[in-house]
């Protein structure tokens, strides 16, 4: 009787052991797991860039729009050396869809879009929509204004800071806004850059006065070169474009917040999003390790 009980008790013994073991492991797990989920980032909201190309969009006319594919393919090329996806608008830059931009996880944005400027002083962004009066009734006059692009006789629904604060959703963060339009920072309307700016934009890019899309094209594209390629600081590859002339006269690129964005580098988002897949792959044999402990007990 005794040597049954003390067999029993050698059983229990070893199972409770062997219970134990595949607990300690199951916790052991569970915190590498909750390590590597909360210090890699979320695969499904990696940061993206985009270019928005309302230059290019078919509901421009004739005399306000501007393709330029080179300039497209050419700036992918490089986005993708930072970027695992770059997403692309040009008929559907609409009011809708630069309402939800700060939600979208883009840390750079290209603007290539027309703009016009206010009278209260700001740059209004404008969209592929003409304007329709029956059409985002919904937002006041101080939000949505119209754009007027000379030389095109249909008008354009456009964005005002007030837009900007009070109806797009979410944060930006960290993102790198270069507007490829005239007078985005033009002296005494700096109202836009600095709404963006407080909405959570890293920093602002564009011009000081006007410039023709052709300059315009060639002058960004030296700049990805020096901001991706080569590496440059914001007041580097800023600094190294070169001002043109139109028929209103000179215009240089410029940034904003100053001089707080001066030393700012493009981080390699693509090489941060690849080590955080390596999180997941040790977590993916962790969770085999637990499912072999499991057959074992």
């Amino acid at each position: 009787m005794k040597a049954k009980n003390k067999q029993n008790e050698s059983k229990n013994f070893s199972r409770n052991k062997r219970l134990a073991c595949v607990t300690i492991a199951i916790i052991a797990i569970l915190v590498l797991t909750g390590f590597f989920l909360y210090h890699s980032p979320d695969q499904t909201n990696k940061p993206k860039a985009a270019i928005i190309d309302q230059l290019n969009s078919s509901q421009l006319t004739g005399t306000s729009r501007f393709p330029n594919q080179t300039f497209i393919e050419t700036a992918k090329e490089m986005l993708y050396k930072r970027f695992s996806e770059v997403d692309y608008y040009s008929d559907n830059a609409t009011v809708d869809q630069y309402r939800s931009l700060p939600s979208l996880g883009y840390r750079l944005i290209i603007w290539r879009v027309h703009s016009a400027l206010d009278e209260n002083h700001f740059i209004a962004i404008c969209s592929s929509e003409r304007y329709d009066s029956k059409k985002y009734n919904q937002y006041s006059l101080d939000q949505l204004t119209l754009c007027n692009i000379t030389g095109d006789p249909t008008l354009y629904f456009a964005i005002t800071p007030t837009f900007v604060e009070e109806c797009m959703i979410g944060r930006f963060e960290d993102t790198v806004i270069i507007l490829m339009s005239c007078n985005g920072l033009k002296q005494e309307y700096t109202k836009t850059a600095e709404t963006f700016v407080e909405k959570g934009a890293k920093a602002w890019i564009s011009w000081n006065g006007w410039i023709d899309p052709s300059d315009n094209d060639n002058a960004i594209t030296l700049l990805l070169d020096y901001l991706v390629n080569k590496n440059n600081t914001i007041s580097e590859a800023v600094y190294k474009v070169p001002s043109y002339f139109s028929f209103y006269g000179l215009s240089t690129l410029d940034y904003y917040p100053r001089p707080e964005v001066a030393n700012y580098r493009i981080p390699n988002y693509k090489q941060n999003n690849t080590a955080g897949n390596v999180g997941s792959a040790v977590i993916a044999v962790s969770l085999r390790t637990k499912s072999k402990l499991k057959r074992t007990s």
